[in-house]
């Protein structure tokens, strides 16, 4: 068996495939040397597959890929080859696949092949896309890795987007938002869903996210988008107004109530009308003023300051920020309630190291405004290079990049050599060691993973915050908003549990899984009798919920230790 082959592997992201060989010494000879071998995946042709039998003590067969499961959920974690079916319908989605199941496999140090079949359609456009010789992929690698020492991207949030994206019913997504917030990637075609539903909802929604993600751009087309377009959007920075001032920016006051009030003030709030008031940064809030905002979202009522009289008010609050507002919760820093009713709608807005592949389409949208030239356009090895680099700024850094590469050598002749050196100038790189580029994967997966497990670790308190109401009462009334509620948050935690490795041990993954399973149970009793249902939350899911939050307690703590 010499089978033409196309050869992917891990720890060069970005390169490849390499034109190869799948032979019988190969796969007799893996067994003996994997160890030394990095983990590797080999595409062949779906026909070619059924001759893989004859070795039954060193492979195993997969059967035909699911389209709703990773590659990496089906082969990781076998002792012998695994090979499966892929059931792929283009070329960049058997790419993205593949990459991310060598990611997986890295971070898991497991060392293996695996083996997947595709059309003969596909195979031949990766095989003219291969070209060359595979030496010369990786010396083009290895020389992009030098200039651009930089973790490596997150695979997990593609992972999860691509299959949110595909349990949500597709919403039609207008031209002018595709145009404002810019990509083509999973993350940023689930953020334009999320972003419509949020619009035809009047709940107040809660946008997390880096600095430079768009918080601010996905706020305003919630506004535009929604059934208050015609009316008001009135940004707030909570952080840039000083703590006396802030009350009476949001709330107004009477004239005389403190020295410089000399004439009555509308408080924003109230200017507002019927429109969305968008208070940014809000994690910079003081208690005081938390307390003010949650009552005013519970009651839809205002009190200016020196005024006896409260004001009915009706706008619809977006709030944002780009600090982790569950970790000031748990902190004491941040209110519960306020955290929980601002949180009735939540959108993640994607950090851009998460989605590289937008990178050259955002690079062009700033290219032609910076250079004034509708017809400027940015060189590929330019492109390329801004691709290598890890993005901590997000867009708002790379806009910054590409501004300073236009000082410096305008809109003609420019390489990745200028481009090099505008980060030299900027002192965005260094000639790290290939002992700490490897050091550094490794402590940005273990950041991975202390992400997502307080992701789940503040989706499991929501759980018991939407139960709540049923918990502590006697009445079933209630049965049917806890219900819709919980069935909302199981299927977050449906998604989040899509990525086992993420959960950095496999005894906290399997609680997680076991607890699952009884909020699911506990969802179906709450459709029946809700006295029912309330004894077995009691007896049964509250007790496993403890346990799931004790273990993912005990695993950041090691990995806190670790970071």
């Amino acid at each position: 068996m010499d089978l033409r082959a196309l050869r992917f592997l891990a720890g060069a992201d970005g390169v490849g495939p390499a034109r190869s060989e799948l032979t019988d010494e190969l796969v007799r000879t893996f067994a003996t040397a994997r160890l030394q071998s990095p983990p590797a995946a080999y595409v062949v042709l779906n026909t070619e597959l059924p001759g893989l039998v004859r070795f039954n003590d060193l492979v195993v067969d997969r059967g035909r890929k699911h389209e709703a499961k990773p590659l990496a959920k089906l082969l990781l974690g076998y002792t012998r080859i695994p090979f499966i079916n892929g059931s792929y319908e283009s070329a960049g989605q058997l790419v993205r696949s593949i990459r991310t199941l060598l990611q997986n496999a890295f971070n898991k140090d497991e060392h293996n092949i695996y083996i997947i079949g595709t059309t003969e359609k596909i195979f031949n456009e990766l095989w003219e896309r291969a070209g060359g010789s595979n030496t010369n992929r990786q010396a083009s690698a290895a020389q992009r890795t030098s200039a651009f020492s930089s973790p490596k991207p997150s695979f997990a949030g593609s992972l999860s987007s691509r299959l949110l994206l595909q349990l949500l019913p597709q919403r039609e997504i207008p031209q002018d938002f595709v145009r404002t917030f810019l990509g083509q990637s999973d993350e940023v075609q689930l953020v334009r869903q999320l972003t419509m539903r949020a619009a035809s909802s009047d709940d107040p929604v809660l946008i997390l996210g880096n600095t430079g993600t768009g918080k601010e751009v996905i706020a305003r087309s919630i506004h535009k988008y929604s059934a208050r377009a015609s009316e008001k959007f009135v940004p707030v920075n909570c952080g840039a107004i000083p703590g006396e001032l802030l009350e009476s920016e949001l709330f107004g006051h009477k004239r005389y109530t403190f020295t410089d009030a000399k004439f009555d003030k509308k408080g924003l709030w109230e200017i507002t009308g019927n429109g969305t008031l968008f208070l940014d940064e809000i994690g910079d809030l003081a208690p005081v003023h938390q307390v003010k905002i949650l009552r005013a979202l519970e009651e839809n009522k205002i009190r200016p300051i020196g005024e006896s009289k409260e004001l009915k008010v009706n706008a619809r609050v977006v709030a944002a920020t780009n600090r982790d507002l569950f970790s000031m919760v748990k902190a004491g820093q941040f209110r519960e309630d306020l955290y929980y009713r601002l949180r009735a709608f939540l959108i993640r807005t994607p950090v851009l190291r998460d989605h590289p592949d937008d990178i050259p389409v955002l690079a062009a949208f700033f290219w032609t405004k910076i250079a004034r030239d509708e017809r400027a356009a940015l060189p590929a090895d330019v492109l390329a290079e801004l691709q290598s680099y890890a993005w901590p700024g997000n867009a708002r850094e790379l806009k910054a990049v590409l501004m300073s590469l236009h000082s410096l050598f305008g809109k003609d002749e420019l390489d990745a050599t200028r481009l090099r050196a505008v980060f030299q100038i900027q002192g965005q790189i260094s000639a790290d060691s290939a002992e700490a580029v490897a050091q550094r994967e490794i402590t940005t997966h273990r950041i991975d993973c202390l992400n997502h497990l307080r992701r789940v670790d503040e989706l499991l308190r929501a759980c018991t915050v939407s139960a709540k109401p049923l918990a502590e009462t006697d009445h079933t009334a209630t049965a049917a908003a806890v219900r819709a509620s919980l069935r909302t948050r199981l299927g977050e935690l449906e998604v989040l549990s899509l990525n086992p490795i993420l959960f950095h041990s496999q005894v906290t993954f399997d609680i997680i899984e076991g607890l699952k399973e009884k909020l699911s149970y506990f969802c179906a009793l709450l459709g029946g009798d809700g006295k029912v249902a309330q004894s077995y939350w009691k007896n049964e899911v509250r007790s496993e919920l403890r346990l799931a939050l004790s273990a993912i307690f005990q695993e950041t703590a090691r990995l806190e230790a670790n970071v």
